[in-house]
């Protein structure tokens, strides 16, 4: 079996190195590896202090933390913010991205996890002084302390998409708490009358929707990355402990049935791929398929990710439950990417929806961003 990486170079070995140096940690409550790394700034233009790179850069870091099993906020904080910030108001965030790769502001989406992020929740009524945002957000990321968030919003009489960029001091302490099945931090808020100031909008209307359709784009590309990085670190883990475990005298490896099933767990891994590098190359070229492509992909990966990830716990038999165990993690990782973004329902009833004629293309996908390089 092989497994080239999906994006190699120096960012690919640089993640790789971090999350194994770091696989043991849980929480990274008191740092800020993101920042530390200088991750934060990879999408951010050089005019405004970053790197100017592209989603591929991100898809290297994606991947060698995935490899591990190793979980940090890398596409709600250097993809869907950065991506939010210079797509829906370009001029007026500039200081505001200077500030993220300065490290004196971190910027994250106060959006749910399991949701497109067009599928907004949160209400904005007009006032004379500002706006008033009441809704209930669930499932957002909060591994990482963030000094301000982009608030998507639905304007009360309108209908219009609109995104706010909110001081956390404003924000209300989360209603619950907990940790999600891959490990991450999560926590709900509900927004009840909240007041902002009228400069905290920082995009309505179509340049808002636009920002949405781009950087939901960008996460659910992420999100595959992820799931085929640990798609092939979960098979890799499987064969090793195939080939160490021994029972009846003799290794769990020579039994033909478990071949049979680790070979399927490969077909399934090479398919996944395969939609991704696909995926990839529609974005990079604009095309105005991509996001019909990014849900097919969503329904097919998310399938196969359940079964392989089944099939990896039952072949690691009593171990196959222990979070200690490697495998396991990543297992989980698989279950949980499933409902990232939109869950493979949400993008099969996408897909099954009738489409007027008579709209026009979605421009985000008809469009070359300059977050975009020739194929991976």
């Amino acid at each position: 079996m092989s497994f080239t990486p999906l994006f190699p170079g120096m960012l690919l070995d640089a993640a790789d190195r971090f999350a194994q140096d770091h696989a043991a940690t849980q929480d990274f409550a008191d740092t800020d590896p993101i920042r530390e790394m200088g991750w934060a700034c990879t999408l951010v233009s050089e005019e405004s202090g970053g790197v100017g790179g592209t989603l591929a850069d991100l898809g290297s870091i994606v991947e060698g933390l995935a490899t591990h099993g190793l979980h940090l906020p890398v596409v709600e904080t250097c993809a869907i913010a950065p991506i939010l910030l210079q797509v829906a108001a370009p001029e007026s965030s500039a200081r505001w991205l200077e500030a993220v790769c300065e490290g004196s502001a971190k910027i994250a989406p106060l959006t749910a996890l399991s949701a497109s992020l067009d599928d907004i929740t949160v209400q904005a009524k007009q006032l004379d002084i500002g706006c008033e945002l009441t809704g209930i957000v669930q499932g957002v990321d909060v591994s990482l302390e963030a000094t301000h968030y982009l608030v998507p919003a639905l304007l009360q009489g309108t209908g219009e998409a609109a995104i706010f960029l909110v001081d956390k001091e404003r924000i209300p302490a989360p209603t619950t708490s907990y940790r999600t099945m891959e490990g991450r931090r999560g926590a709900d808020f509900r927004l009840e009358q909240l007041t902002v100031p009228a400069l905290a909008c920082i995009a309505r209307g179509a340049e808002a929707q636009r920002a949405l359709a781009q950087a939901d784009n960008a996460a659910l590309l992420l999100t595959a990355a992820d799931t085929v990085a640990a798609l092939a670190a979960l098979i890799q883990q499987t064969v090793n402990h195939l080939k160490e475990r021994r029972q009846f005298g003799v290794t769990l490896s020579s039994f033909q049935v478990l071949r049979h099933r680790t070979a399927d767990m490969y077909v399934r891994y090479l398919g996944a791929k395969g939609l991704l590098m696909h995926a990839f190359q529609e974005y990079e070229s604009g095309a105005a398929s991509l996001r019909r492509t990014l849900h097919l992909m969503k329904v097919a990966q998310a399938e196969s990710a359940r079964a392989c990830a089944e099939s990896a716990i039952q072949m690691h038999g009593g171990m196959g439950v222990s979070e200690e165990v490697l495998a396991t993690r990543l297992a989980q990782r698989l279950l949980a990417s499933e409902f990232r973004y939109g869950d493979r329902l949400t993008q099969a009833a996408r897909l099954l929806a009738p489409q007027d004629p008579d709209a026009p293309a979605d421009e985000s996908t008809r469009a070359a961003t300059h977050l975009s390089r020739s194929s991976p």
